[in-house]
């Protein structure tokens, strides 16, 4: 399978970093890393978000990662701070 990360995935990824230290945002890079190849290598291991298409799988204690899967493709929609609002998760993700 094929990953691609969107817009919005690409955006919220550099909004979390931003806030870390370059060492944190270091070791949040290569934790991602990893953790793409293992839903690449697995897609359905992500949990079922509510009654929607995308599933969410914990990238680190503070942020999960919301994803798609459409024939071949898994499309990475977004990386979620869980100290945000979840409301605000719902209006994202739909929009």
């Amino acid at each position: 399978m094929e990953i691609q990360i969107t817009k919005n995935a690409e955006k919220s990824y550099f909004e979390i970093i931003s806030r870390y230290s370059e060492i944190k945002a270091s070791l949040f890079s290569r934790k991602t890393i990893f953790v793409l190849d293992i839903i690449k290598q697995n897609s359905h291991i992500g949990q079922i978000y509510l009654k929607t298409p995308y599933r969410k799988f914990l990238l680190t204690e503070e942020v999960y990662i919301f994803y798609k899967i459409e024939s071949d493709i898994i499309y990475i929609v977004l990386f979620w701070d869980n100290k945000r609002s979840p409301l605000n998760l719902d209006v994202i993700l739909h929009s």
